[in-house]
């Protein structure tokens, strides 16, 4: 873990030399609605500060406000990873990366992803990516499987959150505004339990501490991280979006 933050330093330093790198008339040539917006602005205020979850509420709101917001998706990201949430991270640097294929910034971006794909495998119960865990196609097959699971779930919660998705079906049992994610044709994955297999939570409320996020509070209750976005499901009378977490909160924890 220790490795990773100093790799994520790095890439951090190299976004920074990247984004002001230019210029002073190359700057102000490539200054865009998006950078001058007054969120991002705070945004980049508050990263400088170091304070990453405020940084955070202020890139989301640019991206909930603007189509294509490919730099605000890059800074989201980077503000997941220093809040060791590297599956969000994951969503936004693949979002920037789809935005915008061939900038200069994409090789670094596609190595933050591999950092964060890292991550995430070491919060994993049993570390199932480990060289006596199997072999290469089983890793491979893994991350692929994480990677589609959390864009289906951030897709899910930024419509869930612009209010935009279709009401569910009045003959549909389950709560409305609660995504679901269906388990048919998902293969079994070492380390990731089945959703009909769950391990009951090990307590029903939980208070938030400085530094938790979703998938910290996902690993305190379940032991694993991926359950972080049925307890945002299941407090979406508290929080807005999966960010907007806050010290003293009382969250409700679902079996």
């Amino acid at each position: 873990m220790e490795r990773l933050r100093s790799v994520l330093a790095f890439f951090s330093f190299a976004c920074a030399l990247a984004f002001v790198g230019c210029d002073g008339d190359s700057a102000s040539a490539i200054r865009t609605p998006e950078l001058e917006d007054s969120e991002f602005r705070q945004g980049m205020t508050y990263e400088k500060q170091r304070e990453p979850r405020k940084a955070l509420e202020s890139f989301l709101k640019v991206i909930d406000a603007r189509q294509g917001a490919s730099e605000s998706h890059l800074e989201a990201g980077r503000m997941y990873l220093d809040l060791q949430d590297p599956l969000p991270a994951i969503y936004h640097f693949n979002q920037y990366l789809r935005l915008k294929p061939n900038s200069e910034q994409s090789a670094i971006v596609r190595q933050m992803v591999k950092t964060a794909e890292k991550m995430f495998i070491q919060q994993l119960p049993g570390r199932p990516l480990e060289p006596n865990a199997g072999g290469s196609v089983d890793q491979t097959a893994l991350i692929r499987k994480l990677q589609n699971d959390n864009a289906k779930l951030m897709l899910e919660i930024s419509e869930l959150s612009r209010g935009v998705r279709n009401p569910e079906p009045k003959n549909d049992p389950r709560t409305p505004g609660v995504a679901a994610i269906p388990d048919k044709g998902t293969p079994a994955v070492p380390g990731v339990a089945p959703g009909n297999n769950r391990k009951p939570a090990a307590f029903a409320t939980y208070v938030v501490v400085p530094g938790d996020t979703l998938t910290k509070v996902s690993n305190k209750a379940y032991g694993t991280p991926a359950r972080a976005n049925d307890i945002f499901n299941a407090n979406r009378d508290k929080m807005s979006s999966p960010a907007n977490l806050k010290v003293g909160m009382t969250l409700t924890i679902p079996q």
